[in-house]
């Protein structure tokens, strides 16, 4: 009896001789688990110094946006580092060079940057400095090679608004072999049309849709058959609309026998 217990204190003593032993390799385990992650996050950071880019992959529409310009000013991200570059400094770099609607960037493994440039599509003026993009967008641009595309132009609406409004008349021209040149709106709101053909049609500010829809009714029988004889066309008046006669008809044959009263 006496032995075992001897022998049972033995062994409790061992146990705690040998405690502080285990406690200490459990912790030395945790540790070798982080170092890994301690050294990859060092060897990212050191990896960042040795992967700088090299080549800037540049591709898209660049029928009016100047590449040259564009070139330049991602001159200065070669050389940085492709895990520490500033994607959005880039972005930033060419967002405002004129012609640029979007640019995405891409980082392609290991040392080059891939960026892709969307070009503005002009649908129409909006001034003499200035186009419209298909989104709605004005943005500067010399407009000289652009009179092919018509005037679209307010200074009381959005050009998002102008330019859903000109869609709108498009259609409801076309149905007629017109097409509309000049779309205005000025700072009263009042609205006024010009066709290719070169008539100007005045509307005001009240009822387009209804003064638009009388003039379609109208159109073949009692415009089209004058129009090279008409000037302008008013249609403000809540009951019928007044005629401007180009000076030249109302010089060579007698204003009473045109219409004998302007206002129709």
């Amino acid at each position: 009896m006496f032995s075992f217990r001897n022998k049972a204190a033995q062994a409790r003593k061992k146990f705690r001789a040998n405690q502080p032993e285990l406690v200490w390799r459990s912790s030395y385990g945790w540790l070798l688990m982080l170092l890994p992650l301690l050294g990859g996050t060092g060897y990212l950071s050191y990896r960042d110094t040795l992967l700088p880019i090299r080549t800037i992959q540049l591709s898209g529409s660049f029928q009016n946006i100047d590449q040259q310009a564009v070139q330049s000013s991602l001159q200065q991200f070669i050389g940085e580092g492709f895990f520490s570059l500033d994607i959005n400094r880039v972005q930033k770099s060419l967002s405002d060079k004129p012609w640029i609607d979007s640019v995405s960037i891409r980082r392609v493994w290991p040392d080059r940057l891939k960026i892709v440039v969307i070009e503005n599509k002009p649908v129409a003026r909006w001034d003499s400095d200035h186009l419209i993009s298909d989104k709605a967008v004005v943005f500067a641009a010399a407009t000289g090679a652009f009179g092919h595309l018509p005037i679209v132009n307010s200074a009381s609406d959005s050009p998002g608004q102008m330019l859903g409004l000109f869609y709108r008349l498009e259609t409801r021209f076309e149905k007629l072999n017109e097409q509309v040149a000049v779309l205005r709106k000025d700072s009263r709101g009042a609205l006024e049309i010009q066709l290719e053909s070169g008539l100007t049609i005045k509307l005001g500010r009240m009822d387009i849709e209804r003064k638009i829809t009388r003039f379609v009714a109208i159109y073949r029988q009692h415009i089209y058959p004058r129009r090279d004889q008409i000037q302008a066309l008013d249609l403000r008046y809540s009951n019928g609309f007044a005629v401007a006669w180009k000076k030249e008809v109302l010089q060579s044959r007698d204003e009473a026998s045109l219409w004998g009263n302007n206002n129709v």
